[in-house]
């Protein structure tokens, strides 16, 4: 049913009243905040940093609402609603105004026409009509900043379009009275405004001119092109947003459908696979999250009970704690190729999403290449070089090989772990000769305890990890962890150290030492010569000790005999044969005597005399004299505590500090020459891959000390995993790097599974807000398969799969087209029957895809100029090949003949959509993820349809096109697949 004129009226009406007062209020909120309010970027007593407004007015300014959505409520009537794609406040309640993040905004930014549910507040509801908006753009913003371009409807009263709504409203004769009041300035902030009255014009008669209907002569090609020029904007309409804009409808973030709701909306916590068809808005979705996560702040949070009266259980609740974490600058969205970086930045713009990083995939590994430098290597003279050609090992690109890499290289680092440490020797070497003594005893019981501490780290590596886990996962903290343990317990400066019968011992304190002691059954004495005899149950702990009494008879242990000891009336003989008097003894009475504050001290016997027993503390943090050296010091970028001393300076240093950068030095060395390791590995453990030949093959390559990209995505991938957790400490290429809050993926098909395993290890592990979004249909590179949840191990992933052909929704002829080749070809079977209907319904007025064969190269390559000559300026174009091969093959022949049609064509290896005036000739894969008014698919006879990868390039370009798609051959017939699709397809809409 159409809607009536009067409909259409009252609507026009009332939302330039609506959208004037909305605007007349940004103006006010701008004025203000840029020449009124002091308190800007100041702190409050609370400590509230109060921000500019300005900025966030002016993108409301601009956007103002994007649709009205009317619901027919049980408790509360018939209520209005006017969502906005931006956070601002607009205060006033009676028109209905709401922001994405508000309970209201969330349910309407995907309820379509006839919507229905059930809310505490609102009881039983349905949406009853949808009244969406476009604004002007480029220079007819300004003068129709208080007017909307295209007023669409759908509900119950019927369906229209309005174009340019202020003059439609003009029309209507008792508009004069009831027009929109002009906005009232304020005072110095701009101009007076004035509202000029329309006045009614009397038609002039007019003579009545006589028409001839004109007959055109047949063409001689072998078929008429069916070009759409998009006239559905109507006579009045300049299509201002069409002849500028080349990214994504921006329209996605207002008018979701229900399926990228559960995308956009979902809680920012977990990672999510976005699967689509082509055209599906997948990408669309992924940064409608992304749009929601950067836009929530504290002033978005509501009441959870609030949230649920109106929008009930089924969407996810944001919390506060979410809230103001997430910047357009912490987040990142990878592409695989350059093509998509414009377009998504121009889509980004779009959604006031200007300063949200899109990077390619490239740049990502050329910056995490130069950081974790795995091209180094710990052999002198060895130089890791790049492959010259590209390698095509898809299986040494996966995550299984990673796992299989990552459990070889730790079960090789396993095995000589503790055999890297350095000698005490080595340590003491570089002191002076008459302390190496010292630096000897405590070198010794430090390396003694971390090579026991080490052993623990090797059996781990040794061990197969648990399912999804990796042996070599934050190897480098766990080593210096260890280190760090060692080194608090053995050279702390509160250590206590003594030598004891030639026994070195060390505690943190005394009661630890006294334990020691006694343990060892040292030989300890009071000043006036009494043994301490250190007894258990059964008498002295020491076997070599013998009780006599004062006659010399050996005296058996009993009750009464500690006493006796104490009294002195039993001596020892010791295994010395020196008979002595004894004092019982036992850890607390040890401890009290080995206090700093005791008088009756301890002592020891060194030939046959008593000197106090040796007590220092810190032996490991004393600063000694070292050796000169000639040469300056090779320090590492880990040894920011040693010292840099210049040759032939008097130098002095801790055995601390020496012990830390030799021990760094020597087990950093091997970890961090992870492509050295990846070569021992495939030469000694070539079986335990998954594929031995391929392992041999890769060795011969690697054996040249040359690596290509694959490669170096997998020492990236060790690289991240043997750092994680390391945020200082240890070598500067293995710590950790800053996470990105968030992180999404487009086209994710087209990457490797190691490639995807490393950007999403890029997201901040708090959250791990990572999107990826891709249609394995339309995979192009790397195999025909990918294993996507192993891309993240141990994690469930969400999986969300879109099947509306959004792309092509206004032209059903060319979604049925694409849905049938789709299940023919793809075996992905999708429903039809709403595209059926819709084809079926448009009769004569459908369009549909042009086959067009020939019977040489000649005549297509007039037809190619034929069809590049009938389409409009503003409509973008693409000419489509299966390789850059034949697109430049073609291009050639017709460069000279495109040039004298004055049609401007590029042949384009990235292409870019902002030059809507180029006709850009490209391979498939340079077209991947873009969308074209117009496509002319050019050799289709050619593709191998037994080839998946091949058949995939073939739905891409089916694809890509919005209004119009020829398919060309210079074969006089089509390939018998693509025949069946044909039928099939003719067979509906016929």
């Amino acid at each position: 049913m159409a809607l009536t004129e009067k409909h259409k009226q009252d609507y026009s009406t009332m939302e330039i009243t609506v959208l004037t007062d909305v605007i007349n209020y940004c103006d006010r909120m701008i004025y203000e905040d840029n020449t009124l309010d002091v308190r800007n970027g100041l702190v409050d007593s609370r400590g509230y940093l109060s921000h500019p407004q300005a900025p966030l007015y002016r993108l409301l300014r601009r956007s103002a609402y994007a649709k009205t959505v009317v619901i027919e409520t049980q408790l509360q009537g018939i209520q209005e609603f006017r969502l906005s794609p931006t956070e601002a406040v607009y205060p006033n309640v009676s028109s209905g105004y709401c922001t994405p993040h508000s309970a209201v905004g969330r349910l309407i930014s995907f309820a379509p026409p006839g919507y229905e549910g059930r809310s505490k507040l609102w009881g039983d509801y349905r949406i009853v009509e949808v009244r969406s908006f476009d604004r002007y753009s480029g220079p007819a913003f300004e003068p129709n900043v208080r007017n909307f371009l295209r007023m669409d409807v759908i509900g119950e009263c019927g369906d229209g379009t309005v174009l340019d709504l202020v003059t439609y409203q003009a029309k209507r004769p008792e508009t004069k009275s009831k027009r929109a009041p002009a906005p009232v300035p304020l005072p110095g902030a701009y101009d007076e405004l004035l509202m000029e009255e329309q006045t009614a014009v009397v038609p002039q008669m007019e003579l009545q001119i006589a028409e001839f209907k004109v007959i055109e002569d047949a063409e001689d090609h072998v078929a008429e092109l069916d070009i759409d020029h998009d006239d559905d904007w109507g006579d009045e309409e300049t299509p201002v947003k069409a002849d500028e804009y080349y990214g994504l409808n921006e329209r996605f973030f207002t008018h979701q459908t229900v399926e990228q709701n559960l995308i956009i909306a979902r809680s920012p916590i977990g990672p999510m696979f976005v699967e689509g068809i082509a055209g599906s808005g997948k990408t669309s979705a992924a940064l409608g999250r992304t749009k929601m996560l950067t836009t929530f702040n504290p002033e978005n949070v509501i009441d959870e009970q609030m949230f649920r009266d109106v929008v009930g259980e089924g969407q996810d609740y944001w919390s506060g704690q979410f809230a103001g974490q997430f910047s357009q600058e912490s987040c990142i969205g990878f592409v695989r190729t350059g093509e998509l970086i414009q377009y998504l930045q121009e889509t980004c713009r779009r959604i006031d999403l200007p300063n949200l990083p899109v990077h390619e995939y490239k740049e990502l590994q050329t910056r995490l290449r130069e950081q974790r430098r795995v091209t180094s290597s710990s052999i002198r003279g060895r130089r890791w070089a790049g492959l010259a050609y590209p390698r095509h090992a898809h299986e040494a690109t996966t995550m299984k090989w990673l796992h299989t890499v990552d459990q070889t290289i730790a079960g090789r680092i396993a095995s000589g772990l503790v055999s890297s440490l350095p000698s005490a020797d080595d340590l003491a070497d570089g002191f002076e000769p008459n302390i190496r003594d010292k630096v000897l005893r405590v070198a010794t019981v430090a390396l003694e305890h971390l090579a026991t501490e080490l052993r623990s780290v090797a059996d781990e590596l040794s061990r197969k990890p648990r399912q999804g886990a990796f042996a070599l996962d934050r190897l480098a903290s766990r080593l210096l962890q260890k280190l760090d343990e060692v080194r608090k317990r053995v050279m702390a400066p509160k250590v206590i150290w003594l030598r004891s019968n030639g026994v070195t011992l060390f505690a943190n304190d005394e009661n630890a030492l006294a334990r020691k002691l006694v343990e060892l059954n040292a030989r300890l004495y009071l000043h006036s010569g009494r043994r301490l005899v250190f007894l258990g149950d059964n008498g002295p702990t020491d076997s070599t000790l013998l009780l006599l009494d004062s006659s010399g008879n050996p005296v058996p242990w009993s009750a009464d005999t500690r006493q006796l000891m104490d009294e002195g009336k039993i001596v020892v003989r010791e295994e010395s044969g020196n008979h002595v008097h004894v004092i019982s003894s036992d850890i607390n009475h040890l401890f009290m005597r080995l206090l700093p504050e005791a008088t009756d001290r301890i002592y020891e016997q060194v030939n046959g005399q008593l000197r106090r027993l040796p007590r220092e503390q810190g032996w490991g943090r004393v600063k000694l004299a070292m050796l000169p050296t000639e040469h300056e010091e090779d320090l590492g970028e880990d040894d920011a505590e040693v010292e840099m001393i210049l040759p032939g300076q008097a130098r002095k240093r801790t055995p601390d500090a020496e012990f830390a950068r030799l021990v760094r030095r020597r087990l950093f060395g091997s970890i961090t020459s992870l492509a050295d390791l990846y070569l021992e590995t495939l030469e000694s453990f070539p079986y335990e891959h998954p594929g031995a030949s391929l392992a041999a093959q890769l060795h011969s390559q690697l054996a040249e000390f040359k690596l290509a990209d694959d490669d170096i995505d997998l020492l990236l991938c060790l690289s991240h995993l043997v750092g994680r957790g390391l945020k200082q400490g240890g070598p500067s290429q293995l710590r950790e790097l800053d996470p990105y809050q968030a992180v999404f993926v487009d086209e994710v098909q087209d990457f490797t599974e190691q490639q995807v395993y490393l950007m999403v290890e890029q997201a901040n592990p708090k959250y791990q807000a990572v999107t990826i979004v891709g249609d394995i249909a339309q995979k192009l590179h790397h195999g025909s398969s990918i294993d996507l949840p192993a891309c993240f191990p141990g994690r469930a992933v969400p999986h969300i799969r879109l099947t509306e052909n959004m792309r092509q929704a206004n032209m059903p002829g060319l979604a049925l087209f694409s849905a049938i080749f789709r299940s023919k070809l793809q075996n992905d079977e999708i429903s039809k029957d709403y595209l059926v209907a819709k084809a079926q319904a448009q009769g004569a007025a459908l369009v549909s895809p042009s086959f067009l064969l020939s019977n040489s190269s000649d005549q297509m390559d007039g037809i190619i100029v034929d069809a590049l000559s009938k389409v409009t300026r503003t409509q973008t174009v693409a000419v489509l090949f299966a390789t850059t091969e034949a697109a430049v093959k073609v291009y050639s022949r017709l460069a000279q003949r495109l040039r004298e049609n004055l049609i401007d064509t590029e042949l384009s290896t990235s292409v870019n959509l902002a030059r809507r005036h180029i006709r850009h000739f490209a391979a498939v894969a340079n077209a991947k993820g873009l969308e074209f008014d117009v496509v002319l698919l050019v050799g289709i006879g050619d593709y191998d349809l037994d080839n998946a990868t091949e058949v995939n390039g073939l739905y891409v370009g089916i694809t890509r096109a919005r209004q119009s798609l020829v398919l060309l051959s210079d074969k006089p017939e089509l390939p018998s697949k693509l025949l069946q699709v044909r039928e099939a397809y003719e067979q509906i809409t016929r």
